[in-house]
């Protein structure tokens, strides 16, 4: 369901915006890279909106996400992978899969290893993961729901913040 997607280009020397991934799957952020500070690597990858992508030092952490199209653009180094969706599976329904507690869980046995940066994502067993994928009109109703969901809940979580 996943394709391994890439786009490398050589590392700039003058300047560049990356992203990173947070832990527990709350997203990316983006930060520029000095001229002088940028990686000691020849090859970046650049990065396309609408692709799963993950941080295979910190996967056994969550660090998942889907890129969004104003991350497209910015650079990643190797160990950001990126993967396309077959058309069979909808970005948007797989954003609330990946959030599912067992994928975390299959994250964590799929980066063998001690603690911290000696834990890396073997990504062959990342791809072994089976989901169920109902049709493509369901995974759309399902993921607008939840996105409803995840909207009426910022709702009311900021009816409850007391202004100062």
């Amino acid at each position: 369901m996943l394709d391994r997607y890439e786009d490398p280009v050589e590392t700039p020397h003058d300047g560049y915006e990356r992203i990173g991934i947070r832990s527990h799957a709350k997203g990316v952020f983006h930060s520029y890279v000095e001229p002088g500070k940028e990686l000691d690597t020849a090859k970046m990858h650049r990065v396309a909106s609408d692709k799963f992508i993950l941080n295979i030092t910190f996967a056994w952490e969550h660090a998942v996400a889907i890129t969004e199209e104003e991350d497209a653009g910015t650079l990643v180094s190797h160990r950001f992978p990126q993967f396309s969706f077959h058309k069979e599976l909808k970005s948007h329904f797989f954003k609330f899969l990946m959030l599912d507690r067992k994928f975390r869980e299959y994250l964590e046995l799929c980066s063998p290893g001690g603690a911290g940066r000696n834990r890396v994502l073997n990504i062959n067993d990342m791809l072994k993961y089976k989901i169920n994928v109902p049709s493509v009109e369901e995974q759309t109703k399902i993921g607008e729901y939840f996105d409803n969901l995840d909207n009426l809940i910022t709702l009311h979580q900021s009816k409850h913040i007391p202004s100062t």
